[in-house]
């Protein structure tokens, strides 16, 4: 987001000191184009600064939720934002067929874009409901497991991934709604 901020700023800088070097010239003192040119980069350099540095501390003061779960994996796991918004949404959505929806929607509300990432997530196949039925209860959990790595797979993600996103999932939960709400949320990945 800075970089962005950043990079924006900076078109802005080049373009107001073109236009002030153009809007100025004097074909009698060119020297004196060029210092009011250099004046004007100066002070729009100075100002774009000020602008990023507020626009840090903002983002620095407002904690974990100013920055996404999405951006959270993307930056941690390395991968694209489409991958990230599916995979949260997959694991979100593999708890929500485990949670009462009353705890679903309390999760739900703690998560902001919940519903761009649920939206994002390929469709959950029966797997789990495949293994339970033929091992019994005790496997549903394998059955969550092995749901997600196929969901994880439709977006191109290996597998293991599943292990990695989930402690990321659950511990910006715990930040932003609680233990107790990262808990249930554990609970709903894990269910027997």
């Amino acid at each position: 987001m800075r970089r962005i901020i950043y990079n924006q700023l900076t078109a802005l800088t080049v373009l107001i000191s073109v236009m002030g070097c153009a809007a100025t010239s004097t074909p009698s003192n060119p020297l004196s184009t060029v210092d009011r040119g250099l004046s004007t980069i100066e002070s729009a350099a100075q100002s774009s600064r000020q602008v990023l540095d507020a626009s840090t501390a903002a983002a620095s003061t407002t904690g974990i939720n100013q920055i996404g779960l999405v951006d959270i994996l993307v930056h941690r796991l390395n991968i694209s934002p489409q991958q990230a918004l599916g995979g949260a949404g997959a694991i979100f959505q593999m708890a929500q067929g485990n949670m009462n929806p009353q705890a679903f929607a309390t999760l739900s509300k703690s998560v902001p874009g919940m519903d761009s990432m649920l939206n994002a997530a390929p469709a959950m196949s029966n797997l789990s409901g495949g293994l339970s039925s033929l091992m019994g209860d005790n496997s549903n959990a394998l059955g969550n497991v092995t749901a997600l790595a196929a969901s994880f797979q439709q977006l191109n993600l290996s597998p293991d991934m599943v292990s990695q996103f989930i402690p990321i999932v659950t511990n910006y939960v715990s930040k932003t709604s609680g233990q107790a709400t990262a808990n249930l949320l554990q609970s709903a990945l894990t269910a027997r």
